[in-house]
């Protein structure tokens, strides 16, 4: 059996082992960018419609000038 006084160092090494096998894990997955396949991928069709003519712009409405906030009376 082991020496008690080095149960304490086995755990930290095994932790140790187990985050390093997780990280590894999932650093090893790829990019996770998908890649077309070599012969295109299947058919495509893309159509675009001519947009329709933009409504004329109207000049923004004249408003007066805000009023200044009347100051706290002091207390």
């Amino acid at each position: 059996m082991a020496d008690r006084n080095n149960n304490g160092l086995y755990f930290i090494v095994g932790a140790i082992v187990v985050v390093v096998a997780f990280l590894f894990f999932f650093m090893s997955g790829g990019d996770g960018v998908d890649v077309a396949p070599a012969d295109g991928g299947g058919d495509t069709n893309v159509s675009i419609d001519a947009a329709p003519d933009a409504p004329a712009e109207t000049a923004p409405a004249e408003t007066a000038p805000a009023e200044p906030a009347e100051p706290a009376p002091a207390n």
